[in-house]
């Protein structure tokens, strides 16, 4: 594209880290245009500005190419793929979603596209190591959801190398915030203590990177618009152990010791801690700005009203503003 406008297809756009990340992009002027797609029907989403609403099912077997072809945009963020919480690790359908991004790709070097970012996840990493290193850290991904994704990790490097088109993998460590999945642990346990149902959940010894999602997607916005190329962690680069997780749930519920530990199993190959080097991201100016407990807290309210069934939070995504 050589007119010098910046045109943005967002794919996933509805999903959790999708639309955080669409509610920041189009409060900039960086884009004429912002191509938002989902599966789901675009009447149920917001009017947002330079935001143009998309349903297409990119698993369809030219969607990728006719949807390049059709906006052809300058710039590409990938968000799609599937997250259905537990199912994702070892699903079959992560090898149509590696099918349908490659394909993406290729459609958007054939249209001379500029930029393209991919969600990656620390799942591409080899645990055992405990901090991740982009380039020091072995990829040697446990499951076929992280095998999946590291595919298309070099698939995209063959293009950077290529001269194709610039990329860069954003590899997101444990997100948490408003929209997330109910089911997964912050969810669940802020339900929990809401609404006083008792839920099973494991010791609590394992140490974890958690970053909010307004933080996760200044990040991959950051990304989005620097030159970096290749694999980039963004996450708090602080692992924090799960039961204080808990503990600061409790303490902002004012009901210490509700969520019971040791009631569900850990399992034994558990890796004991598993966190980012941001240090890559960090030299854009990114940093981490919600603290854990202001984050922990701004889900527990949201939550809240969630269950009291607030209309509004229905209607829009709001990132957390500092």
């Amino acid at each position: 594209m050589n007119s010098g406008k910046k045109r943005l297809l967002v794919t996933g756009a509805s999903g959790f880290i999708g639309s955080h990340l669409l509610s920041v992009l189009s409060k900039t002027d960086e884009w004429t245009e912002i191509h938002a797609l989902s599966r789901m029907p675009a009447m149920n989403f917001p009017t947002q500005r330079g935001v143009i609403w998309h349903q297409a099912d990119l698993l369809a077997d030219d969607t990728p190419t006719e949807l390049i072809t059709e906006f052809k945009p300058s710039h590409v963020v990938h968000a799609a793929w599937i997250t259905d919480h537990g199912a994702f690790w070892e699903h079959q359908i992560n090898s149509a979603w590696l099918v349908a991004s490659l394909k993406l790709a290729q459609a958007f070097m054939q249209s001379d596209g500029e930029r393209f970012i991919t969600l990656g996840s620390v799942a591409e990493y080899d645990w055992t190591q405990g901090r991740m290193i982009e380039g020091h850290t072995p990829e040697t991904p446990s499951t076929l959801y992280g095998q999946a994704k590291l595919a298309f990790n070099h698939a995209l490097t063959e293009h950077n190398k290529r001269g194709h088109f610039s990329s860069a993998t954003c590899r997101i460590f444990y997100t948490y915030g408003p929209f997330e999945n109910p089911k997964r642990l912050v969810p669940l346990a802020c339900r929990s203590l809401i609404t006083e149902h008792s839920e099973a959940f494991g010791s609590g010894s394992l140490w974890r990177d958690y970053i909010h999602v307004s933080d996760l997607v200044r990040g991959i916005a950051s990304v989005l618009l620097s030159d970096l190329e290749g694999a980039v962690n963004i996450g708090s680069g602080a692992p924090v152990r799960i039961s204080f997780l808990l503990d600061q749930l409790e303490k902002l519920s004012d009901k210490p010791g509700f969520l019971k530990r040791g009631q569900r199993p850990d399992l034994g190959n558990e890796v004991m801690m598993i966190f980012a080097d941001v240090s890559r991201l960090g030299k854009l100016g990114w940093r981490p700005i919600v603290s854990f407990e202001e984050g922990l807290n701004h889900s527990l309210q949201w939550w809240r009203k969630r269950l009291m069934g607030c209309p509004e939070l229905n209607q829009e995504r709001q990132v957390l503003k500092i």
